[in-house]
């Protein structure tokens, strides 16, 4: 895939106060840090930003890390984290790998699933993702936007697994054992038996009632005759 151009400028000043007046500014405060570099803050544009992580749509991406348009020589990063208000969901923090050239990564990738299965359809059945994303390592710049899951051949009660997922480049570093989509077909449930068995029930307790009743009045019929 290729870099994406993030409009990104150097700060010096840090601490709270200052973040709180970057975020005024329609910025948001970053940093970049890195292996054989010391960490380094920047500020992002807070409008393109938002535009770029709306674009990706939760995939993987790979950031250059200089003004302009991205060349093959320029730095480059891996978004490691973003720090949210819980509240409002407004991005405070933004935290970026930068990545050496020429040495592999390990990434988390979004699983995309692709096709449709006739069985599933007929038979009524979900298909649920239980993982939305894979590790894997690769180099930087042949990191994929995403990995397919193709549910075309499968059927109800199908199952796939880390291990049955190929990766283009690079290779799978999460667990082979790890569910990653399940097919389930929902359960019908018969509530006749059980309707019937409370109506039964009932009934016996309405004849329980009224043998208890009977027992009362022929105990007070035989103190009479006594």
């Amino acid at each position: 895939m290729g870099l994406v151009n993030i409009e990104i400028s150097p700060r010096t000043a840090k601490g709270k106060n200052e973040n709180r007046r970057t975020r005024a500014a329609g910025r948001i405060p970053a940093v970049v840090y890195g292996k054989d570099r010391a960490a380094a803050m920047y500020e992002l544009d807070g409008k393109s930003f938002q535009k770029i992580l709306k674009k990706l749509g939760g995939r993987a991406a790979i950031f250059s890390l200089i003004e302009g348009e991205p060349t093959d020589d320029d730095p480059i990063a891996l978004m490691r984290e973003i720090q949210r208000n819980p509240c409002t969901d407004e991005i405070l923090h933004v935290d970026l790998m930068e990545v050496p050239h020429g040495l592999p990564v390990t990434v988390a990738v979004s699983i995309k699933i692709v096709g449709e299965s006739p069985a599933i359809i007929s038979a009524g059945a979900a298909v649920a993702l239980v993982m939305d994303a894979v590790e894997i390592s690769c180099l930087p710049r042949e990191l994929p936007e995403f990995l397919e899951v193709d549910i075309t051949e499968l059927s109800e009660f199908d199952k796939v697994f880390v291990g049955d997922i190929k990766t283009p480049v690079g290779e799978m570093v999460s667990d082979p054992e790890a569910l990653v989509v399940n097919i389930s077909v929902p359960q019908e449930m018969d509530l006749g038996e059980e309707e019937e068995e409370e109506v039964v029930e009932g009934e016996e307790g309405v004849e329980g009632e009224e043998g208890a009743e009977a027992s009362d009045e022929d105990a007070t019929d035989d103190k009479k005759e006594d």
